[in-house]
């Protein structure tokens, strides 16, 4: 298995998730600035589908030749590194359980690949 490919997919997939937050948070500047579908042109939402676009091509070149049922897993830790980016970059908070749902996702992931 191509295990820094799939770690790759899954940062792929994180980087568009904070990506799509800045062009929310661009977007709904714009519409207040200029309303109209015109918000929508926005730097950021590009960014956020270009990387989803990348991710997507990753996507299926690993499925080329590893099973969706070892890889889809890495696709959950993307719910680890998103978090962390919204914390960080957003200046969100999470509660106590939250680290404690992700250490049950990365059990989970560890025994699905293993």
């Amino acid at each position: 298995m191509k295990l820094a490919v799939l770690f790759l997919f899954s940062i792929l997939l994180a980087s568009g998730q904070v990506a799509f937050k800045f062009a929310a948070i661009d977007i709904k500047a714009r519409v207040e600035a200029i309303g109209g579908l015109w918000a929508f042109a926005s730097l950021p939402l590009f960014a956020a589908l270009v990387i989803y676009a990348g991710a997507t091509a990753l996507w299926v070149w690993i499925l080329t030749d590893t099973p969706l049922s070892r890889a889809y897993p890495f696709a959950l830790l993307g719910a680890i590194f998103v978090p962390a980016a919204s914390v960080v970059l957003f200046g969100e908070s999470l509660t106590w359980s939250y680290p404690v749902g992700l250490l049950l996702v990365c059990l989970g992931v560890y025994l699905c690949v293993r």
